[in-house]
């Protein structure tokens, strides 16, 4: 009956006239490039007089609307001199526009007219409740994507320990999915991860909450985030190195050449990351956080002890060649990526599982293939299409023989060895992405998208201890099928941009087990090898509104149902920390959410932006994370929660004076109940827990970003650069508040978290280093059923940038 009401109101915008539209309005569309016919992207173009303005695409190519009159067309940037160009004879019958921009010899910011918004303000206060980070602004410092989400309104990112630990991500407190230009992170293997990869190769970051553009194909819940890595049309190169405390090392390497008669192009990414982890782990009685060691025969505690076994080491290298800007290819490019990391595995779900000889390493390799093409075929039809194929193999092992106590000593508590472990697991994945957009008419108005996402994962696994020629597969397979359709229209003078959209999501996943009673001799004395089945098969609807009262003042509203279909590790384990669940439903969940955004100036040198949303999620089958103990040891567990809801209200505030202060302050507050209200299937025994708030998960949570910056200050061509952050995270408690007394309850206490970065670049940005010192207060910070995070840590980076 909702998905009827919601096409009846679709029908009812269809038809609604668009007298408030000009139909004289004129469309004039070209490309900005430099001397050197290189397209340049990002670059404002506007009419001269008037708030009419667009920022051009990756290829350097805009389409803006003229209404009737005589303008000039202005450019705008702040590496390039201006252009003014006389529209008084312009037809659209013409040939597009090719406009030739030369550098600029000094860089006066008091020529720069913005017109047009940029990429990352565009997509910001379009329909969706999204955040956009413009991460050219970390470029300089050691953290990676995952740092940086962190400080974003509504997501939470829950961390077992320090680089290469195990973490949860979600947004609005609901599963989200994470996508790398557009394609499921998932697919890219454990080493491409969001606390792996360094801010040097991605360009922005887009957080959506909730309603999802149709074109990311994806299941999620809470919503989604796309890391967009650089793709710049130019010759560049760009090279950091970052040392800092528990001996870690991370260095980048990026680059592209180009050669603009022929079109060829080389894109290279890479990345090196290696930290001993061993940081101090420290007791505290009053969380119940206690560090034991044995002695004596018997457990007693102690004050502090550092981490001994959580080394972690990973790197990346992708290469793309291909060719840009063809009559026959926007792009198309063919890649090959390769991976690996060693993770050595210190603790399990809590600290009362001290490990000593667990470990693990990875090596994965994906041939990639991917084709982007405007007006295919057909004027205004535009096709991304994206297939790959990888494989990723995966050794688990564990040759101690006994546990360890945090002194880093074995011990045999119960007088029992315990069994060596080596498990191998091959991941093939075959991932397919079709995405076509099409223009319904030439002022880009209304367009129709399409989508559709598959993707097979095949888990071959092996017990080398038991079976040590591989004799013996237990395959397991999870396959996806995501289609979308989604319509977007611009409604009274582009004031009101509508996007309905429906979707299809089919899961198929299948196993085997062993169940086979064995003799001697490995003879099968009963039993067989059993094959399990299950397929799921669902449809959603969505609508996203956003109404702009002006420029920079407007208002979001969206409402969808969808699903969350379980992952890999929840159904089938991971092998190390997580058990399987085979039972685990999807989860599914009725969204609505409610923003509003202003941006203005105040005497031309003052900036302020607000963001404002507030949301409310119906979730069934929530998928949560418990703690299991299996022969004395901890595990985490995926499970579903039969009925939950949410809801909560977030805010941002951005502040800037000219180019020398920016501000940002950020709070979250986001609650989920328990709203299964029977314990017993008669529906006779309220639940002790009903109406209470989930466990374990942080439901308050702020952040502040104060940034000091000054040009030619030490000399010129030199920039200067102070930041101070600061994390927030409020109290919450362990297991149900309803059951058990208070004061005796296990909670993650409040957290406050400072940290400061001083950079320094000269010749142009050209030269840069840095240095930050994270959570300088040295607080005891942390997660996931008291596991703690590091503490006070120093670091310094060098980077090299040629543009």
């Amino acid at each position: 009956m909702k998905i009827k009401m919601l096409f009846v109101l679709i029908l009812l915008i269809s038809t609604t006239p668009f007298t408030a539209q000009n139909k004289q309005n004129r469309t004039l569309s070209g490309t900005v490039s430099d001397i050197y016919k290189t397209p340049l992207p990002f670059i404002t173009v506007g009419l001269e007089g008037t708030s009419i303005g667009v920022v051009t695409d990756e290829n350097g190519k805009f389409t803006i609307s003229v209404p009737p009159g005589n303008f000039f067309l202005i450019t705008s940037s702040l590496e390039y001199e201006p252009q003014k160009i006389n529209l008084s004879d312009f037809k659209e019958r013409q040939k597009p526009l090719q406009i030739t921009l030369k550098k600029r010899k000094e860089t006066d910011l008091s020529e720069v007219i913005v017109y047009g918004k940029t990429t990352a303000q565009q997509i910001k206060e379009g329909a969706f409740s999204v955040n956009v980070i413009d991460l050219s602004k970390y470029a300089n410092s050691t953290t990676d994507v995952n740092q940086v989400l962190k400080r974003t309104t509504g997501v939470t990112i829950r961390e077992d320990g320090g680089m290469g630990s195990d973490f949860t991500f979600k947004i609005n407190g609901l599963d989200a999915k994470i996508f790398i230009d557009g394609v499921p992170m998932e697919n890219f293997g454990s080493s491409m991860s969001l606390n792996n990869i360094p801010v040097n190769l991605v360009e922005r970051v887009e957080v959506y909450k909730g309603v999802v553009p149709a074109y990311l194909g994806t299941d999620a819940l809470g919503g989604a985030v796309n890391i967009i890595t650089k793709r710049k049309n130019r010759r560049f190169l760009d090279v950091s190195y970052g040392y800092g405390s528990f001996n870690t090392h991370q260095a980048s390497l990026v680059g592209s050449m180009s050669d603009s008669k022929t079109g060829f192009v080389v894109k290279l990414n890479s990345f090196y990351n290696y930290s001993d982890n061993d940081y101090t782990m420290y007791t505290n009685e009053k969380y119940n956080v206690i560090l034991e060691k044995v002695q004596d025969g018997h457990y007693v505690q102690i004050d502090k002890a550092k981490r001994f076994h959580d080394r972690y080491r990973s790197a990346m290298g992708q290469l793309e060649v291909g060719f840009e800007n063809r009559k026959w290819a926007d792009r198309i490019l063919f890649g090959l990526l390769y991976s690996e990391n060693n993770k050595q595995n210190q603790l399990g779900a809590t600290i009362n599982t001290v490990k000593g000889g667990q470990w693990s390493e990875s090596k994965y390799i994906m041939p990639t293939l991917s084709y982007q093409k405007n007006d295919l075929f057909i004027p205004r039809l535009y096709a991304d299409l994206y297939t790959s194929y990888s494989k990723n193999t995966v050794n688990v092992r564990d040759t101690a023989t006994y546990n360890y106590d945090w002194t880093g000593q074995w011990v045999s508590p119960h007088s029992t060895e315990l069994d060596p472990g080596h498990n191998k697991y091959i991941y093939k994945n075959l991932v397919t992405r079709i995405n076509l957009n099409y223009d319904l008419n030439s002022e880009r108005t209304q367009s129709l998208n399409l989508n559709y996402n598959y993707n097979t994962i095949t888990q071959n696994s092996y017990d080398l201890i038991k079976y040590p020629s591989q004799e013996l597969d237990l395959p397991s397979r999870l396959s996806r099928h995501i289609g979308g359709l989604a319509w977007q229209g611009l409604w009274f003078n582009r004031k009101l941009t509508s996007i309905v959209s429906v979707k299809y999501y089919g899961m198929d996943t299948s196993k085997e087990i062993d169940e086979r009673v064995m003799g001697n001799n490995n003879t099968v004395l009963s039993g067989t090898i059993v094959k399990q089945k299950k397929f799921f098969n669902y449809y959603s609807g969505s609508l996203a509104l956003r109404y702009q009262f002006q420029e920079d003042l407007g208002i979001k509203f969206s409402v969808e149902k969808a699903y969350n279909l379980p992952s890999m590790t929840g159904l089938f384990g991971d092998g190390q920390n997580y058990l399987s669940n085979w039972d685990l439903k999807p989860e599914q969940s009725k969204n609505i959410n409610l923003g509003a955004y202003y941006n203005f100036f105040l005497n031309n040198v003052h900036y302020f932006n607000i963001d404002v949303s507030t949301f409310y999620r119906k979730a069934s089958d929530y998928i949560a994370t418990k703690i299991v103990s299996v022969s004395g040891k901890d595990y985490y567990q995926m499970y579903n929660e039969p009925g939950v809801n949410l809801y909560g209200l977030e805010a941002e505030l951005r502040y800037g004076y000219k180019d020398l202060i920016q501000l940002t302050v950020n709070g979250s507050y986001d609650k989920a109940i328990n709203n299964k209200k029977y314990s017993d299937e008669t529906n006779s025994q309220v639940s002790l827990t009903y109406k209470d708030q989930l466990p374990n998960r942080p439901w308050m949570y702020g952040n502040a970003d104060l940034t000091f910056s000054k040009k030619d200050l030490i000399g010129k061509n030199t920039r200067l650069q102070v930041s101070w952050l600061y994390q927030y995270a409020h109290w919450f408690y362990l297991s149900w508040e309803g059951l058990g007394y208070k004061h005796t309850k296990d909670f993650i206490p409040s957290q406050s978290v400072h940290s400061v970065i001083l950079g320094y670049s000269w010749k142009n940005d050209k030269y840069n280093w840095s240095f930050e010192a994270r959570n300088l207060t040295n607080e005891r910070c942390y997660d996931n059923f008291r596991l703690q995070k590091p503490g006070r840590a120093f670091y310094m980076k060098f980077r090299l940038s040629i543009m």
